[in-house]
């Protein structure tokens, strides 16, 4: 396994301004993550899970602290550079999917490709591979309101690993699925994680998830409080 870590975090802190009072959502976080690693973040509701998670995406910018990936100090980027970590080495995974209702599951695939150097032909290859990868080749042509919520959870999967990032992070990803659905998801991630190398960072509360990953980080208060390896 390279010794680089994907992405890691120095002291990352993270404040908001509730009018004028200073409310600490994320405090001296140091953490780093290796090529392959599937982890999960946990915590009550308040802990600093999305505050930390949209910050390892480049949605959000620390108060303080470093931002790494792949060795690079990405933490300072402006907004143009962070929009373009972000479309090179970063795909995501949403709780209520974010599937675009007039565009075909394969058209939903397509657009993240929209921002690189693809031909139309490649765009449209990609886009029904990764649909079959999904299990879902028999429903390229289906607009999400005709998917039920695994198809299109699955579909965002597709999305999200069209691109071929460096780093998958999925925020509560089967938060609104029925628990046979969500292990079905669950699973079809670690199968591409063990595939293809995809490194998976969960922020979740769902305990099927916290048991099958490799590493489970703890967050109360902002804070890591533990940090455990299977």
């Amino acid at each position: 396994m390279n010794s680089i870590p994907l992405i890691q975090t120095r002291r990352l802190s993270k404040t908001y301004l509730l009018g004028k009072t200073k409310v600490p959502a994320l405090q001296d976080v140091t953490l780093s993550f290796m090529p392959g690693e599937f982890a999960a973040i946990a915590g009550p509701s308040g802990s600093g899970k999305t505050t930390l998670m949209n910050l390892l995406g480049c949605l959000d910018k620390a108060t303080e602290g470093h931002l790494f990936l792949e060795g690079k100090d990405i933490g300072e980027l402006n907004e143009p550079g962070q929009a373009a970590v972000r479309s090179r080495k970063i795909g995501f995974i949403f709780q209520n999917f974010n599937l675009i209702p007039v565009l075909t599951a394969q058209e939903n695939v397509e657009f993240p490709l929209l921002l690189h150097p693809v031909s139309n032909q490649e765009r449209r290859k990609l886009a029904v591979q990764w649909l079959a990868e999904v299990g879902l080749a028999d429903y390229s042509r289906h607009r999400p309101d005709e998917l039920s919520g695994g198809q299109r959870q699955r579909v965002a999967i597709a999305r999200a690993l069209v691109t071929n990032p460096a780093l998958i992070l999925a925020d509560e990803p089967t938060a609104n699925l029925d628990s046979v659905t969500a292990r079905t998801i669950l699973d079809l991630m670690i199968r591409l994680n063990r595939t293809h190398g995809t490194t998976f960072l969960f922020s979740t509360h769902d305990k099927h998830i916290i048991d099958c990953a490799r590493r489970v980080i703890s967050l109360k208060d902002g804070r890591v409080i533990k940090d455990e390896m299977e």
